[in-house]
């Protein structure tokens, strides 16, 4: 394998990358947008006063559910930050190693990991989120039944 072969494919894997980084934090980004524009119409339309206990309770648990849906996908789309950060970090250990001994010419890879917060706050958006709709059904059926 000649070395502008390796160079072209080095090339492809990055932009493969990158299009898979940007379309995974978009689409947490509109997750985060969808739900604020939910918080805002479900508390600007809400039935006042709400004519039960049970729909009250029910809308509160819509409303805290939605909040938290809102945290963790921000949490999540706060990762591409700390990801960029561990990427520049490992491109300056890179290149620190090849300025203290430029003969040595490895391929040298990363595997840049993810803290266990943002993995559990991409699960805990989608949870937040399945129990938003759950609610906002039940509120729904105690509203008009």
């Amino acid at each position: 394998m000649d070395k502008s072969h390796l160079k072209e494919l080095i090339n492809k894997v990055e932009q493969s990358q990158e299009k898979k980084d940007r379309s995974y934090f978009d689409y947490y980004k509109s997750i985060s947008a969808l739900s604020v524009a939910l918080i805002g119409l479900l508390i600007g339309l809400k039935a006042s006063p709400i004519p039960n206990e049970h729909a009250k309770i029910a809308f509160f648990i819509t409303i805290v559910f939605i909040g938290l849906c809102i945290f963790f996908s921000l949490s999540t789309r706060f990762y591409e930050v700390v990801a960029y950060k561990d990427v520049v970090v490992s491109y300056k250990k890179h290149l620190s190693n090849y300025i203290k001994n430029p003969n040595d010419t490895k391929l040298q890879v990363d595997n840049i990991g993810k803290h266990w917060f943002y993995k559990f706050s991409e699960i805990a958006t989608f949870i937040s989120l399945i129990l938003s709709i759950v609610s906002l059904i039940c509120y729904v059926y105690f509203l008009e039944f």
